[in-house]
């Protein structure tokens, strides 16, 4: 992605009301993480929503880190054209990267293969419209609360969602980046679009053709 558009995601109008979601446990929702220690595994998951996806860059990537543990996520989302399908519709494909204190995975699946690629993309969709808030700033809903300054909790997971946005007029934005935590809205779908993706995990990349 281009230069991305850092947003702070605000709860609701009113912090005070947004429920956090229960705490994931990051390495259940992924396979084993049996293999051998990468040099860099902090690097080699991060990089897991930029790095080029064989023949195609992430167009959508999902990542969670939980606070204070080992474990690290992320899940990238790219497209590609299948030569010789007059119907011409794309197959979509994801990369799953994680690590913990046993070692680290590299994961794959494919839409031909697993309904639950374009699903998990469909409910990504589902995001609510984000409402920029700048700390301390006059709310029109009230005053200032701890939650517009701290933003976060106590040992929480961070999540983040990188993909373009779409501006009135039809015009998209080079990149959206949201950081949140289990307050927002990213918690339960990132915890639903890996528990979908759980049993489509191949340990090969799906072939193009």
């Amino acid at each position: 992605m281009l230069s991305a558009l850092v947003v702070s995601l605000a709860l609701s109008a009113d912090p005070q009301a947004a429920e956090p979601h229960p705490l994931l446990r990051l390495d259940s929702l992924v396979p084993p993480m049996t293999e051998t220690h990468r040099e860099n595994a902090v690097e080699f998951v991060d990089l897991g929503a930029t790095d080029d996806l064989g023949w195609t860059s992430p167009v959508v990537s999902l990542a969670a880190r939980a606070d204070m543990r080992w474990t690290s996520v992320s899940v990238a989302f790219g497209w590609t054209w299948i030569r010789g399908d007059r119907s011409r519709r794309p197959v979509w494909f994801a990369r799953l990267r994680a690590r913990h204190n046993r070692g680290t995975i590299e994961r794959f699946a494919d839409s031909r293969e697993c309904p639950a690629v374009q699903q998990a993309l469909d409910r990504i969709a589902t995001l609510p419209m984000l409402t920029p808030r700048v700390p301390a700033l006059p709310d029109p809903s009230g005053p200032a609360s701890e939650v517009d300054f701290a933003g976060g909790y106590l040992h929480d997971n961070t999540y983040r969602l990188r993909m373009r946005a779409l501006f009135e007029g039809a015009r998209y934005s080079d990149g959206i980046d949201i950081t949140a935590n289990s307050g927002s809205p990213i918690a339960p779908v990132f915890d639903d679009v890996l528990t979908s993706l759980l049993p489509c995990w191949m340990e090969t990349a799906p072939p193009r053709e």
